[in-house]
C-alpha cells in the first residue's frame, strides 16, 4: 500500500489532537500507512462480492447518542441498527460506548490501475463544520476507515480545500467471507481497542481465534480495522432498559452496560 503524509492543513488539527490525547499518535501512524484492503473480482475469486456484512460501532457523547442520529449517519433506518444490535426500541436513548452492528453492503470497488480494487461499502457523507478527512475518518467513523483511502476514493475533492456540505464517499473497511477457508456466514469490521487480543475478540463475538488469525494475520494493531467470521451474530448486551428478551440469537458479548445477570 502507498503511504500517505498529512496534508498541511491536518497538520494543525494532528497537533492539537496530539497535544491533549496522546493516544491519537499511534491511530495517526497506522491511519497514513493504510490506503484500504485490496481485493479481486475475478471468478475464481473465494470471497464473493457483494455480500452483507456489519460493523462494530459505538455510540459516543455528544453527537452519536440516539438511533436516529446512527442510522442518519449510515443511511439505515434505526430499526435495521437495533434489530442486530439487539435493541427492543428504535426511539431509546443510547448511554457512551453502548456497542451497535451496522449493516452494511461490502464491495469491491476499483479505484485505479495505481491502487487497483479495494474492499469496503460506500457511505455518503456531507462535510460539517470544522471536518477534516482525518477527524471524519478518526473520530466520526471510529477508524472504521482511513483517511488516505477517503481521499483516494474523492479524487474529485481536495483535502485541503474541504467546504461545509460537501459530498464526499466515506469507505467503511469490510470483506466478504472466504467460503472455502472458513465457512463463515457474515464478516464484522471491528477497530482494535488497546485493550484486545486474540482471545478477548473471539471471546466478544463468538468466533474462534483461529479463523481471527487466517483473516487477519497473528499481530493486532491498535486501531487497525479487522474482520470477524461468524456464523451469526452475536447478542451484544445491553443495558437494562433496552435489551431484548432472549429469544435472539444466541452470542458472547459483554459490553455497553449493566447487564441482565
Amino acid at each position: 500500500m502507498k503511504t500517505f503524509k498529512p496534508h498541511h492543513h491536518q497538520f494543525s488539527t494532528l497537533f492539537f489532537f496530539l497535544l491533549f490525547f496522546p493516544f491519537l499518535n499511534s491511530q495517526t501512524a497506522r491511519q497514513e500507512n493504510n490506503t484500504g484492503y485490496t481485493c479481486t473480482t475475478t471468478k475464481n475469486q473465494t470471497n464473493h462480492y457483494p455480500c452483507q456484512s456489519y460493523a462494530f460501532y459505538r455510540a459516543t457523547s455528544p453527537n452519536y447518542l440516539d438511533l436516529a442520529t446512527i442510522s442518519d449517519l449510515f443511511s439505515l433506518s434505526r430499526l435495521a441498527i437495533s434489530k442486530p444490535s439487539n435493541i427492543s426500541s428504535p426511539s431509546t436513548p443510547l448511554l457512551p460506548n453502548q456497542p451497535l452492528l451496522i449493516p452494511i453492503t461490502c464491495s469491491c470497488n476499483f479505484i485505479n490501475t495505481t491502487f487497483g480494487s479495494i474492499s469496503y461499502s460506500n457511505i455518503n457523507y456531507t462535510i460539517k463544520p470544522k471536518d477534516t478527512f482525518f477527524i471524519v475518518s478518526t473520530i466520526t467513523f471510529q477508524n472504521l476507515t482511513t483517511y488516505p483511502s477517503v481521499e483516494i476514493v474523492n479524487p474529485n475533492i481536495v483535502a485541503t480545500n474541504l467546504s461545509i456540505g460537501d459530498n464526499v464517499v466515506v469507505p467503511i473497511f469490510c470483506k466478504c467471507p472466504n467460503k472455502i477457508k472458513n465457512n463463515s456466514t457474515f464478516m464484522i469490521s471491528y477497530v482494535v481497542q488497546p485493550s484486545d487480543n486474540v482471545s478477548s475478540i473471539a471471546l466478544m463475538f463468538g468466533a474462534t481465534e483461529k479463523s481471527i488469525v487466517e483473516v487477519n494475520g497473528d499481530k493486532l494493531y491498535d486501531y487497525d480495522t479487522i474482520f470477524i467470521p461468524v456464523d451469526k451474530l452475536p447478542i451484544l448486551k445491553q443495558p437494562r432498559t433496552v435489551v431484548v428478551p432472549s429469544s435472539a440469537p444466541s452470542g458472547n458479548f459483554n459490553d455497553g452496560g449493566d447487564s441482565d445477570d
